[in-house]
């Protein structure tokens, strides 16, 4: 346990902190006897209201789904998701509860009549800040190894662990800054940013006269102690809320070149003078294709048939426009028939903790849990989608004949329509 006090000698309040581990027992205990022996008026945690709540069960565990329907919000909560996989399964291991350390600290805030004091950033905010400044390698890398994780493959055996070790400062030290080198600036937003921010508020409750006890991570102490010894080094608090935008959008980029060379293929095969029944029979395999691609994998992730025949039906426009997905819209139709809620977490952390259940069954019963039904439709459509663009050229247009025989004859029919479209610019401009 690393505890120590900043601001007892001066004519404000003061400020205990508690460093601990997440999954420990022992630090559970700790942080009670600390709050029992120093009485304090506030007990501050690490956690937000968000987190609170579901602690304390105030609220019911409905979320709004439809924030899910966007890739980037999806893939920031798949990675939320394993975070709290991983998480849970080290408290089965060691037969604690996650959290238990914050827990005991507002339980026993209450018994000893301390108010209590929630100094931690939006869980929300925190997740979209890290995932947003990790880079797109970072992103693929820590999702590859959090799958791992959670498919028990490699890693660091849970039975080599030494627990209590987490609250040691040098141990903490080295995991932070092995986290650094992985990515430095998610570390930014998770560790960093968190430090300013719980030392604002404990900074504030101690300026207000308070004597606080504030339990906290024990990767957080350290920096949450520098900010209060030197409050004036705390950045403004206006830079450590809201959403931060990424950087350039290439995927975006990448879209709008998708979309202007499908024009410019249609545009030059009439210029080229083939003729508007061959264009259609183009378009329709086009539709038919993207299709009946993004309906099966759509129906393969457990899609009501309307949902997956929506997606199958805006496939075709929504493969050559980056602004949309057609797992969007199978995904809003498929909230006519699905209710999710943050509890259906806690449903596949106990489906994945048997290990010894066959693959198959394993992806059968997550698939029956309605939040992860739902994001598997939305990208499995989208991915059916993918495949199809990328496939359609190599597969099928080769199957329709006339100037399609051969990738060598569409180049000239191409070259042939960018020759005639020249030749109509020159004598428009003539």
């Amino acid at each position: 346990m690393n505890e120590g006090t900043v601001g007892a000698e001066t004519s404000e309040g003061s400020v205990h902190v508690v460093g601990t581990a997440h999954v420990s027992q022992e630090s559970a205990d700790e942080v009670e006897r600390v709050i029992e022996e120093r009485d304090p008026d506030v007990v501050a945690v690490e956690l937000d209201e968000s987190r609170y709540k579901q602690f304390t069960g105030e609220t019911p565990d409905d979320i709004d789904a439809r924030d899910l329907l966007h890739g980037s919000v999806a893939f920031q909560f798949l990675a939320y998701w394993m975070l709290s996989y991983v998480q849970a399964r080290l408290g089965d291991h060691f037969d604690v509860e996650p959290g238990a350390d914050m827990r005991a600290g507002v339980d026993t805030a209450e018994r000893i009549g301390a108010n209590v004091a929630l100094v931690d950033r939006d869980i929300q905010v925190t997740i979209q800040r890290f995932w947003t400044r990790m880079r797109l390698r970072e992103k693929l890398r820590m999702v590859w190894e959090l799958v791992l994780a959670v498919a028990g493959v490699g890693g660091t055996d849970e039975e080599e662990i030494d627990l209590e070790s987490l609250t040691d400062a040098d141990v903490v030290t080295a995991m932070m800054e092995e986290f650094r080198r992985f990515s430095p600036r998610g570390a930014e937003a998770l560790i960093d940013e968190r430090d300013a921010y719980l030392a604002h508020n404990l900074v504030s409750l101690r300026e207000a006269g308070a004597d606080v006890v504030a339990v906290v991570g024990a990767g957080h102490r350290e920096g949450v102690e520098e900010y209060l010894v030197h409050p004036n080094r705390l950045p403004p608090m206006e830079e450590l809320t809201g959403r931060v935008s990424g950087g350039f959008p290439w995927y975006k980029l990448f879209g709008y070149v998708f979309t202007l060379g499908f024009l410019a293929f249609f545009v030059l095969l009439a210029m080229a003078g083939v003729g508007n029944a061959v264009l259609l029979r183009v378009f329709a395999a086009w539709f038919f294709f993207n299709g009946i691609l993004a309906f099966t994998l759509a129906m393969i992730a457990g899609a009501h048939w309307t949902s997956a025949t929506v997606g199958g039906l805006v496939a075709w426009l929504t493969s050559i426009n980056p602004l949309l997905a057609p797992g969007w819209f199978a995904g809003f139709v498929e909230l006519r028939y699905t209710e999710v809620n943050v509890g259906d977490i806690g449903l596949l952390n106990d489906i994945l903790a048997d290990e010894e259940r066959p693959v198959r069954e394993l992806a059968s019963e997550m698939l029956d849990v309605p939040l992860f039904r739902l994001i598997a439709i939305v990208a499995l459509t989208n991915v059916g989608s993918m495949i199809a663009s990328v496939l359609f050229p190599l597969v099928v247009l080769p199957l329709l004949g006339g100037p399609f025989d051969s990738v060598g004859a569409v180049t000239n029919a191409m070259q042939t329509g960018a020759s005639n479209s020249a030749e109509l610019v020159w004598r428009v401009l003539t």
